[in-house]
């Protein structure tokens, strides 16, 4: 365990890189995890040379790097303008991505993705002047949500989200699990006949006047003849393409004159 305040980047390079293996001594099976309790103070003072640090430690495959990066501590900028965020950054470098959130705040998002509102914004996407406070604990407050995006060498991401509670001897719900699978999470199904009847009691509640057919519109309604193409047909042959066809009825011949047949 190293204290790293009151040290300048390169002695707390040296003083890491000395309990590491050497570069080329790939023989040792044994493996080392590098665990960063916080990058803010690293992120905050020293934000040009933040990502080269973080590479110059892992000079061995059986070396890993676990650190924790707090999204709701604002950093200061950049010199350039070109340069991206070290957030940008740090999710460019990990091959491992573990996002923690409050479950009551992906509930509340939730409730408003089902009823069409715009979600809220929490912490300092909320623009609001003040201190910041954490989440107060309640009593039915007792999980996270964790999302977890994990890259493999080919490039390709897999991402999953879970849900993390306490642990207690009531709970019988698990303490790790899907957040899909979560009781509180997934809504109701609803039923295809529910969403029809309401559909149907809603339109006939906004109208003045009926929409239903009678007996007689209905007959009528299945007498009617459309065109159809003769390609459907096994008469048509193949190349010759489809050709609209209507055959005239006792009704479409009253309603032509002898002029109109010369034409």
């Amino acid at each position: 365990m190293m204290a790293p305040y009151g040290k300048s980047l390169s002695t707390l390079q040296e003083q890491i890189l000395s309990h590491l293996p050497a570069p080329g001594r790939s023989s040792d099976p044994a493996k080392y995890l590098i665990i960063i309790d916080s990058l803010a103070p690293l992120a905050s003072s020293h934000v040009e040379l933040f990502a080269p640090f973080l590479t110059s430690l892992l000079v061995s495959p059986a070396i890993s790097l676990l650190a924790s990066y707090h999204a709701d501590i604002p950093l200061a900028l950049s010199g350039s303008p070109y340069m991206p965020d070290t957030l940008h950054m740090l999710s460019y470098l990990a091959t491992s991505i573990l996002t923690v959130s409050s479950f009551t705040q992906v509930l509340a998002r939730k409730r408003a993705r089902d009823r069409s509102l715009h979600e809220p914004i929490f912490g300092l996407a909320e623009q609001k002047e003040g201190v910041l406070i954490g989440p107060r604990k309640k009593e039915g407050d007792i999980a996270l949500v964790v999302n977890m995006e994990y890259r493999r060498r080919s490039g390709r991401a897999i991402s999953e989200t879970f849900v993390l509670t306490s642990s207690s001897k009531f709970n019988t719900v698990p303490n790790f699990m899907v957040l899909d699978d979560c009781p509180l999470y997934a809504s109701l199904p609803v039923l295809d006949s529910e969403v029809s009847g309401s559909s149907n009691s809603t339109e006939q509640s906004q109208t003045t006047f009926n929409l239903t057919l009678t007996e007689k519109q209905k007959r009528d309604r299945e007498a009617v003849v459309l065109p159809y193409f003769d390609a459907q047909t096994n008469d048509a042959q193949l190349g010759e393409g489809g050709r609209i066809l209507y055959q005239m009825g006792t009704e479409d011949r009253e309603d032509f004159d002898d002029e109109e047949d010369e034409i």
